[in-house]
């Protein structure tokens, strides 16, 4: 979030270039910030002259040169955003300052914004990538952390006079992910389901929203650390009919008993639970759910659950065992105690 917000201080103290490519994962907030320059720039007078909006993909690059090089309809800037430009990507074209882009780069109108949006891959390196940079801002839009998430979330829910508890936006970033669009499309879907009620609550989340694949598999572990035995088999057998691979499992299993192994250990030091979540390098949420699970194995329970593993991935890997039985054995000894 830190890359947006220092975009949005520059744009509101009038530090503003004439070029600027915006690429990287983080469409919505792109969207945002186009947003922003629209309404820092344009007046509600002048902006059906000053702003103009094309496809990068269906676009020639001597049409969005014109487009720049328009001068502004009275007093301000024209704003050309420029979206899905695939102009910078160094395996894609080699240009030059021959090209118009490049041309138009070393010597851009000082009355025009220009602003592309990508979510292609760039090449900074390039030789129109170097251009824009030489007059212009290059600004990646990465995808924000799960803290970010949650307060981004909570301060939707607060402009919408509502209320989402830690619990919930934790539960909604797991499962829409941390694409902003698709966040935002799932929480006023929950605004919607709550109606009338104040809180939006993690049950909500639960029954609205659909686990993505790496929820499942943390669901499995999950039951695994909490001796629910009968559930993780049913979740490892759905995991293996959707696709997922018979290692990708196994190491997210054998992930979740050295993080129990981990927690048994800090439990008896007594570490305060900010620290412990930071030592085991989980939200605190994840590092709580494991400290409860800590309760469930003793050391020497943990330690062969992880001698277990490391000769189930033997035993499948030199086809010994099939992995579904080998991970069915692994129950059951885990069961027997």
């Amino acid at each position: 979030m830190k890359y947006f917000l220092e975009l949005l201080k520059e744009l509101e103290q009038g530090n503003i270039a004439p070029l600027y490519l915006f690429y990287g994962p983080e469409v919505y907030l792109q969207e945002k910030a186009v947003e922003r320059f629209r309404q820092r720039l344009l007046t509600a007078e002048t902006q059906a002259f000053n702003y103009d909006s094309c496809d990068g993909e269906e676009t020639p690059e001597e049409e969005i040169v014109r487009r720049a090089q328009v001068p502004p309809f009275l007093a301000g800037r024209r704003l050309v955003v420029v979206r899905h430009a695939p102009f910078f990507g160094g395996s894609q074209r080699k240009a030059s300052r021959s090209s118009p882009l490049g041309a138009y780069f070393s010597r851009p109108s000082p009355t025009t914004c220009l602003i592309f949006t990508t979510s292609h891959p760039v090449d900074l390196k390039s030789q129109l990538c170097q251009s824009l940079l030489r007059r212009g801002r290059a600004v990646e839009f990465t995808y924000l952390g799960k803290a970010d998430l949650v307060r981004w979330l909570q301060k939707q829910a607060r402009l919408a006079g509502k209320v989402i508890s830690p619990e919930a936006a934790a539960l909604l970033t797991e499962r829409a992910g941390p694409d902003l669009l698709r966040l935002s499309q799932e929480f006023h879907k929950l605004l919607s389901y709550v109606g009338a009620e104040k809180e939006i609550k993690e049950e909500h989340v639960s029954t609205l929203t659909v686990p993505l694949p790496e929820e499942s598999i943390f669901r499995v572990v999950d039951a695994l650390g909490e001796k629910r035995y009968r559930e993780a088999l049913a979740g490892i057998r759905d995991l293996l009919q959707v696709g997922h691979q018979a290692p990708a499992i196994l190491a997210m299993v054998a992930r979740q008993f050295r993080l129990i192994l981990l927690a048994r250990e800090l439990k008896g030091k007594k570490e305060p639970p900010a620290r412990v979540a930071a030592q085991l390098g989980v939200p605190p949420f994840v590092a709580r759910k494991l400290m409860a699970q800590a309760e469930n194995f003793s050391r020497q329970q943990a330690v062969a659950a992880l001698s277990m593993l490391l000769s189930a991935d033997e035993a499948v890997k030199k086809g010994r065992m099939d992995f579904l039985a080998a991970m069915e054995m692994l129950v059951l000894r885990l069961s027997l105690g």
